[in-house]
């Protein structure tokens, strides 16, 4: 690197951040981290970022702040491509399973203080989905981005959502059936999807995807919660729709 002389270990640190490498290296683990996928590292050296501009703005801060990461995601958390980036990243597979349990509250003992019993076999899901805990295929980790999704593990990922938001029991799903409820004695089939999407934080989605829902629920007509018959179908039809929502390609990335 066109230096010499007697370094220690904080010397080669010194020369190896002043490389401008360095600063791409960087700028693009933080971006694909924060952002939007990126290829797998071994292509890096012969396919270009997603966001090439992006990429050279973190870079250029990085090298003119004198190698600190901090001005750096101060520059990215504020930056229009970070903050445009809706559904852009595959969650991982323990990113999924954490996101599903805390959304239907399945994680905590009923005071809510401690975490339940029970949980190793939920980890373990995880491995089924591609990444099993404290154990990655190499030194290098695991592949990331749309590796995480083949035909095998997005079944286990859309089965396992799909299995917690169908289970009304749980209090994640209670709050969101009785939170509709609350909308009014009727509901329409728009509003069901919508008030789903909303509770559930799934936003921005794709507008032929919503449609279909929609359509989906305009085929069981509209929704009442004033008899004991009632109140169960309408539990029945929010946890479909909650079923049906997880298996969208929205609400597997993030």
């Amino acid at each position: 690197l066109g230096e010499t002389g007697r370094f220690n270990g904080e010397d080669i640190v010194e020369i190896i951040v002043k490389q401008p490498a360095t600063a791409r290296f960087i700028a693009r683990q933080l971006y694909d981290f924060f952002v939007a996928d990126e290829p797998q590292v071994p292509a890096w050296p012969y396919t270009p970022p997603n966001n090439p501009e992006a990429v050279e703005l973190l870079a250029q801060t990085y090298l003119d702040s004198g190698y600190e990461i901090h001005p750096v995601l101060q520059v990215l958390f504020n930056s229009d491509f970070f903050k445009n980036a809706h559904y852009s990243k595959v969650k991982s597979p323990v990113e999924l399973v954490v996101g599903v349990l805390r959304l239907v509250g399945d994680y905590t003992t009923e005071l809510g203080t401690f975490p339940k019993h029970g949980l190793s076999p939920v980890a373990i899901q995880t491995g089924y989905m591609g990444q099993q805990l404290f154990n990655p295929p190499s030194v290098e980790g695991w592949h990331t981005g749309k590796e995480w999704i083949d035909s095998g593990a997005l079944v286990q990922r859309v089965n396992f959502a799909a299995a917690k938001v169908g289970d009304a029991s749980l209090p994640g799903v209670r709050f969101i059936i009785d939170r509709l409820a609350e909308q009014g004695p009727t509901l329409s089939p728009e509003v069901l999807v919508d008030g789903c999407l909303e509770l559930m934080s799934v936003l921005n989605l794709e507008e032929g995807t919503r449609r279909a829902l929609v359509r989906h629920a305009e085929g069981q007509g509209e929704l009442r919660h004033g008899t004991p018959e009632e109140r169960r179908a309408f539990e029945a039809r929010v946890t479909e729709t909650m079923q049906l929502i997880v298996a969208t390609s929205e609400f597997q990335s993030g």
